[in-house]
């Protein structure tokens, strides 16, 4: 059976702008240690290249682009506009941030993160993210809103206002959007107007997932007790054919998450002292995955919060005979590695047309394995992945096997042999 090693290299287009680079260049700096800058002209067209849907198929890993990633659509949205499928909030006077990889709408009514989608797929699971203080501050409200359009085809949407319980603390949440990425960075500058101190319990969001599933990175161990705060290097859900996930934008390590389900209490600081008329600030990245499955999230964290450029794999499936199948929709692939907590898992479509399915994974040596209804991998496939290049590997599948029930003794017997 082929283990995966044959490769080649992605074709990458001559996408000339990254992140790091907008982000340098429209707004002031984030914290040390933010996100990571990538050397050269390379880096930055490997870090834009992007598979979409997991089934690019026979000719395309990452199709030649004939120019630059076009600049990001800003408008407000209009009345009755339908923008995505699902459950859509957005409202007449909402903004859309659109950038030809994700598009994504902030209420003017409150500043919050209410849609976000994949534009090829145009799937909405997301219920919404607030920016909050925590109590008595509460979260931004009286909210003005500002657009601005930088020359290198970034937009950012600024929303104003201050907190429910204490107008002398002002809130300024700005979203940020770069050409051709899959993440929105989100600042929040809190300024305080009293004339004396004035204590922030919380830097952070509460977040409504909506249809989004949640899923859990925290490391592993014993669980926190009882009403203590979890930590965890990022937050994700998955809907059917999008993902989210966020993570702070500086160098700390984790984030404390607050609640259960599908509502969350993010927090990036916790008991923030401010002086009469000090500020402090944090940010975050939020992120839209291609496809509703854990790869396409660990893929962009590994991408924006690591550095580490994608590589990608070609996958194939055949019966125990050698002989070709079409790939088995709806099961998933998992690349098993000791250093996840987070499995990456990437979910085959039910609707792909091809007989490869391909996507975007992060470096490194992992086992492939596969689950499906009533479907297995016959044996685990040792892989290692490159950034820049495809690695091929073709899976084995056969009948999942029921388990066997335990012998029952009969009343007052015992079991048979």
């Amino acid at each position: 059976m082929p283990s995966g090693s044959p490769k080649k290299r992605l074709a990458l287009g001559p996408l000339l702008l990254g992140l790091v680079t907008a982000l340098a260049a429209c707004v002031e700096p984030i914290q040390s240690g933010g996100v990571v800058m990538y050397g050269g002209e390379e880096a930055r067209v490997a870090a834009m290249c992007r598979f979409r849907r997991g089934a690019e198929g026979k000719a395309g890993f990452c199709a030649p682009e004939t120019e630059a990633p076009a600049a990001v659509t800003l408008a407000r949205v209009e009345k009755e506009q339908r923008l995505f499928v699902g459950a859509v909030e957005a409202k007449a006077g909402d903004v859309l941030l659109d950038n030809g990889a994700i598009a994504a709408v902030i209420s003017a009514s409150d500043g919050a993160l209410v849609d976000a989608a994949d534009v090829e797929v145009r799937e909405d699971a997301l219920g919404r993210v607030s920016t909050c203080l925590g109590a008595p501050l509460g979260c931004l409200t009286g909210v003005t809103m500002s657009l601005s359009q930088g020359r290198d085809g970034s937009a950012q949407v600024l929303a104003r206002g201050h907190a429910e319980g204490d107008p002398r603390v002002t809130i300024a949440t700005r979203y940020m959007l770069v050409p051709g990425a899959r993440v929105i960075v989100v600042s929040t500058l809190i300024a305080s107007k009293a004339d004396e101190p004035v204590v922030i319990p919380s830097l952070g969001d509460v977040v409504h997932w909506g249809a989004a599933e949640p899923v859990s990175a925290a490391a592993k161990g014993p669980p926190p007790p009882t009403a203590a705060a979890a930590k965890a290097p990022f937050v994700a859900a998955l809907g059917h054919y999008v993902a989210y996930a966020i993570a702070p934008a500086d160098d700390r390590p984790t984030l404390e998450i607050e609640g259960a389900a599908r509502t969350v209490s993010l927090r990036f600081g916790r008991d923030v002292t401010l002086p009469p008329g000090g500020s402090t600030r944090y940010e975050r990245l939020f992120m839209v995955a291609p496809r509703g499955d854990t790869l396409g999230v660990l893929t962009e964290l590994a991408l924006v919060r690591e550095g580490r450029v994608p590589g990608a794999i070609e996958l194939r499936f055949v019966d125990e005979a050698g002989k070709p199948l079409p790939p088995p929709g709806d099961a998933h692939v998992e690349l098993l590695s000791p250093r996840d907590t987070l499995v990456p898992f990437l979910r085959i479509s039910p609707f792909v047309e091809e007989a490869v399915v391909a996507a975007e994974a992060p470096p490194g040596a992992y086992e492939l394995d596969l689950r499906g209804e009533g479907l297995r991998a016959l044996a685990r496939i040792p892989i290692e992945i490159k950034s820049g290049e495809v690695t091929q590997a073709t899976i084995t599948v056969g009948a999942e096997t029921a388990p066997v029930p335990a012998p029952v003794a009969p009343e007052g017997g015992t079991p048979a042999p």
